[in-house]
Formats: C-alpha cells, structure tokens, sequence
C-alpha cells in the first residue's frame, strides 16, 4: 500500500505530465522505476542507504533511465529537496495505476516459476477471453514454490494452474 505522500507526488505527476503531453514518456520512466523498485535489492539499497549522497542517487536513478524525461528529474529533484527519495518506487506504482485508470487498463497478475516471453504472454490473455490484449497491464510474478504450470489473478478472480495446486489436488483425493 503506498503512504498518502505517494500519491499525492504521483497525482500532481500525472497532471503536470497530462497538461505538458508528456504523459506516455513519464510513463515509461515510471514503469522502469517500478520494475527496478520490484526486481532490484540494490536499487532499493540505493534509494535508503544514507551514507550516498542526494546527487549521486539522482545520477544513479537517471542513468538507469533510457531517455529520462525532465518532469521525471524535476520529481527526483523534489524528492531530494524534500528528503523523500526512498518513496520514489512507490510513486512510480501510484502512476501507473493513475494512468491505468484514465486509460482504461485493467491490471492482471501471472505467477510463473519462470519468467515469460511475449508469445506466453499472448497465450494467457487468450485464456481469460481478452478481445483488446492492450487494455490489460500484465504483471508477471515468479515464484518457484509453484514448481510449474501458472497462476493468474484478473479482475478478482483466481484461475490456478500450477503444478503444485495439482499436487495438492490429487493428495487431497488420495486421502479421501
């Protein structure tokens, strides 16, 4: 769950991002900001560790951005004026979903024991009957635990299809 500032940061974002028409390349940075958030120990290390100094963080952050956008360096060098740079992963999440929700893009989770290409990708949006595969925003999960197969979350609904809930399946008619 993101804190209030969060939100606050990522809506005046959004806005000032709308009004400028910068929004889809905001959105990249934003995006590449939270995988990095998600994926990266290090990254969020970064972001915490006070022992690195405010101007070298936003070196960091923006080196790792492709083509960062200046309403994306004016967020950072807000949050550093204001002492608030470890929320930026956070931010970055409260964008996307803002950017969702004005685009109508629904979120849909997958949770594989392994990462998924594009054409895996294609496949599961087959399976949960998506005409328009660019109104859905697929966020891929990996968890070994669920040795094969996957797991996909849409619109409040659970579809199981791993190899460990066919386990536990079967063990449970075995026993019965």
């Amino acid at each position: 769950m993101q804190s209030r500032a969060a939100i606050r940061y990522a809506k005046a974002m959004y806005d000032i991002a709308n009004e400028e028409n910068f929004i889809n390349e905001v959105y990249k940075d934003m995006s590449l900001i939270k995988d990095l958030y998600s994926d990266s120990l290090d990254f969020k290390s970064l972001l915490s560790n006070s022992q690195i100094n405010y101007q070298d963080k936003k070196n960091a952050i923006l080196s790792l951005l492709e083509n960062n956008n200046t309403i994306t360096e004016k967020l950072i060098d807000l949050l550093i004026h204001n002492k608030r740079v470890p929320i930026i992963g956070d931010i970055a999440i409260s964008f996307i979903q803002l950017y969702n929700k004005h685009n109508d893009i629904k979120e849909a989770t997958v949770i594989t024991a392994s990462p998924i290409n594009d054409d895996l990708k294609s496949i599961i949006l087959s399976k949960i009957n998506i005409s328009d595969p660019k109104s859905i925003s697929l966020t891929n999960i990996i968890d070994s635990s669920i040795i094969g197969g996957f797991i996909i979350r849409f619109d409040g609904k659970e579809y199981n299809a791993s190899v460990k809930q066919n386990l536990n399946n079967l063990k449970k008619e075995l026993t019965n």
